[in-house]
């Protein structure tokens, strides 16, 4: 509770959070790591503030100017709590380097899907039929958009190398429903929010577009706060507890100016494990990954 402020042991008392962002890629501006400054290390710091407040451990706010800087400080254990884009969490996680902590929510979500899709009544079914086809893509660092999808057809034994006949890349889920409808590709990969138990598409990328769902892969956290595994077990079920079940309004508040989060939910292992999976199948090869928020349901 916000109330229960408790010590990472009894006696002695605890030392700093070290709270670790890449400012360039979350934010869009460039900090000098970790001293910089930006439009964004207000935000940085009262959302620091209001966890410290809540938690009663102090939390210091370090920058860094990209995730490549930002791993390299998790790697040398030099920050204990991160903010990450889904793949670079999971490799940490993998690595044994920092254990998922907890996932910010917009617009209701904390979990989106990849999808491969074709207009209505495209010969275009399954993934059966997918050989020769023309498919449009976001970019080559987009999680929903590219890497997802990819790597799940890996897993399903078909290479999207060789399986289709052109590629193109258009920079937006919007550009790439609009070469899917329009014509000048076959079936394209966009976000989705799905209710895996019904396995029902409730939102998308298209809209109301009336499409196909050739495949579906996930659930993909939108991004995840991460501890390290050099951080106190104590200490991240503190952090975790507050974040999730007992945020407090200035908490809330500094969440939703940082990380346009309306709350959080627990990093739950049985959540986490369908992209844990895919990991050995993702082709981003250790290229810049951008965190990137799917429109909200």
């Amino acid at each position: 509770m916000a109330g229960t402020r408790q010590p990472w042991h009894d006696d002695a008392a605890p030392r700093a959070i070290r709270f670790g962002i890449a400012v360039a890629d979350t934010m869009g501006s460039i900090v000098g790591s970790p001293t910089g400054t930006s439009p964004a290390s207000g935000q940085h710091q009262a959302f620091c503030d209001a966890l410290a407040a809540a938690t009663g451990i102090p939390v210091v706010p370090t920058s860094y100017s990209d995730y490549r800087s930002l791993l390299a400080a998790i790697n040398e254990v030099e920050i204990d709590l991160a903010w990450l884009p889904p793949v670079l969490a999971l490799r940490t996680a993998s690595a044994g380097r920092t254990l998922p902590v907890a996932l910010p929510v917009r617009g209701g979500v904390a979990w989106y899907s990849s999808a491969l899709f074709a207009p209505t009544g495209s010969p275009i079914a399954s993934v059966g039929q997918l050989r020769g086809a023309r498919v449009a893509w976001v970019d080559r660092q987009s999680t929903s958009g590219y890497l997802v999808i990819r790597a799940w057809l890996r897993s399903q034994n078909i290479n999207p190398d060789t399986t289709f006949s052109t590629e193109s890349f258009h920079g937006s889920h919007t550009a790439v429903v609009e070469a899917v409808l329009g014509g000048a590709a076959d079936v394209g990969a966009c976000y989705a929010h799905v209710d895996w138990d019904t396995m029902m598409v409730t939102s998308a990328g298209w809209g109301s577009a009336r499409v196909q769902v050739v495949a579906l892969a996930g659930p993909i956290p939108a991004d995840v706060l991460a501890a390290s595994v050099g951080l106190p077990v104590a200490a991240i079920r503190l952090v975790q507890h507050t974040l999730v079940s007992a945020p407090t309004a200035d908490l809330l508040r500094a969440a939703a100016a940082l990380m346009d989060a309306s709350g959080f939910v627990a990093a739950e292992s049985e959540h986490m494990s369908p992209l844990m999976e895919l990991l050995k199948h993702l082709d981003d090869g250790g290229r810049r990954v951008l965190s990137i928020y799917p429109p909200s349901r």
